[in-house]
């Protein structure tokens, strides 16, 4: 199964920025922003490949997950990073957006797909959907 997931550069195409694009996602989708310093991370390479394991799941829940990698980031990009998410250079952070655009969730580790699909189910948007789709 084919899983939703998008590199920054691939999503932007070198011509719109990040901020741009989330917003765009705003009402449409919940989005899984994974950022690490360097495509070589072991965090950032465990969150991918359990995200990729789960690819029924993440499209059940209309998740967009989008890798950012610091150095395929425009200063844009690396400003709006910092100044929405308060994101630490130098290491693996991962969040949570909500249809509605707000953060749900910030780790600093990988997070297991089952906890990222227990929050969502829980969150009032996310019951409807299920309720509409029985």
């Amino acid at each position: 199964m084919n899983v939703f997931i998008l590199t920054l550069s691939m999503l932007l195409g070198g011509q719109e920025s990040l901020e741009n694009s989330l917003s765009k996602m705003v009402g449409k989708s919940r989005v899984v922003l994974v950022y690490c310093p360097k495509s070589s991370d072991a965090d950032f390479k465990m969150q991918k490949k359990w995200l990729s394991e789960v690819g029924g799941g993440i499209l059940e829940r209309d998740l967009c997950v989008m890798d950012c990698v610091e150095s395929q980031l425009t200063s844009e990009d690396i400003a709006h990073l910092k100044e929405r998410f308060r994101y630490s250079p130098n290491h693996f952070c991962f969040w949570l957006i909500g249809k509605d655009g707000e953060v749900k969730m910030i780790s600093g580790t990988p997070v297991k797909p089952e906890h990222i699909f227990g929050l969502i189910d829980s969150m009032p948007m996310r019951r409807e959907e299920m309720k509409r789709n029985k």
